[in-house]
């Protein structure tokens, strides 16, 4: 959503600093021990940007390279070595994947005890399989993220079905963390994670202290989670439920299923903007579907486009409020999720707000024909 911005401020507050879990340190160490001695020591000289590192990157005949964020939050590549990784380097890791199921069809795994996450890249024409690359991925847990961005909006929460919406590595699992541990903190909710790939609790027997008191559900295989929202309905008596990543649309009916039966719903999508949501035929449900209606004449003349044969929503949205996470510290909240899509279909200005930390901006969201608010 690239919304034009007139500075109509709508409400500051005063925003906490983010800060790391006391745990990162020892639990980043964990992770430096399974790279390659070399790695782990360039690694190291980072300084002050290990604490935004992202991913590590490694590949048989490539130079590792670590991805971080800058100081606006961009994303940074830079090569750890001069030196080409070997197969030696490789192997490292796939002992961390022996024992218990080996190396699963997802090939990856969370390390015991953190938040990070090992992802293996094999060759598909050699047997036994053969691991050619690997992706580390740094989980931590930022506290004070979500007071600094939507201080004033967290009750609203606490009352209505969230869906957040963004790219990969935006921050969407941060938020989810943060939110299970908030609201867990409430002795009267009863709060579920079902966690998809174990990045929201971590890969361990027991879940992260990061989300609170919430209970926690983890999925293992990825076709499980749809079969495992619905056991947290009928086994857990829950309020909330939390769930990573809604792709599939078994699961987009296990979260309608959830809605219905009256319990509140916190999810994340890969997308960029709301209406990108809209027009994709198997997550669209989640915002209530669309269908083709043709107008009568006097109907289709109050539309500015005069268009005889519009698109309709078909059904109650699954999710009450929206949040678009387009940077770190620029989010986009949309308060109505069915008066959104419904002005979506008139080609109607929306008002919405822009979150950045302590303020909150009025903005307006003008449907275009690239399926986006500008």
């Amino acid at each position: 959503m690239n919304s034009e911005i007139s500075e109509r401020v709508l409400r500051t507050w005063s925003a906490p600093d983010s800060t790391f879990h006391d745990s990162f340190p020892a639990e980043l160490g964990i992770l430096l021990d399974t790279f390659p001695t070399a790695v782990k020591a360039a690694i190291e000289k980072l300084d002050r940007k290990i604490t935004d590192l992202h991913e590590v990157y490694i590949q048989r005949g490539r130079r590792p390279e670590a991805i971080y964020a800058d100081e606006q939050g961009n994303t940074v590549r830079r090569f750890l070595s001069e030196h080409q990784c070997s197969a030696d380097d490789i192997e490292l890791f796939r002992g961390f994947f022996e024992g218990g199921d080996g190396i699963t069809a997802q090939k990856r795994k969370g390390i015991n005890g953190t938040l990070h996450r090992i992802a293996l890249i094999t060759h598909p024409n050699r047997t036994p399989q053969i691991v050619i690359g690997v992706t580390a991925r740094i989980g931590r847990v930022v506290r004070g993220t979500v007071e600094a961005m939507m201080m004033p909006l967290i009750s609203d929460i606490g009352r209505k079905s969230l869906l957040l919406v963004g790219r990969p590595g935006v921050g969407k699992t941060t938020v989810l963390r943060e939110l299970a541990r908030l609201l867990s903190d409430d002795m009267s909710l009863n709060v579920v994670v079902v966690d998809k790939t174990c990045e929201i609790a971590g890969d361990g027997d027991e879940p992260h202290s990061a989300i609170g008191s919430a209970r926690w559900m983890p999925v293992g295989a990825h076709v499980a989670q749809a079969e495992i929202m619905r056991e947290a309905v009928e086994n857990q008596s829950p309020h909330v439920i939390i769930v990573d990543e809604i792709s599939k649309p078994e699961e987009v009916e296990a979260a309608r299923t959830i809605a219905q039966r009256g319990v509140q719903l916190i999810a994340t999508v890969h997308g960029r903007t709301l209406p990108e949501l809209i027009n994709c035929r198997e997550r669209g449900t989640l915002v209530g579907g669309q269908h083709t209606v043709t107008l009568s004449g006097p109907e289709a003349e109050r539309r500015s486009d005069k268009r005889k044969s519009v698109q309709k929503r078909i059904r109650e949205p699954v999710f009450g409020c929206a949040l678009e996470l387009h940077e770190r510290d620029r989010w986009i909240w949309h308060e109505n999720v069915q008066r959104a899509v419904d002005y979506y279909f008139e080609g109607e200005i929306l008002d919405a707000q822009e979150l950045s930390r302590g303020k909150a901006v009025a903005v307006a969201a003008i449907p275009g024909e690239d399926n986006l608010f500008h």
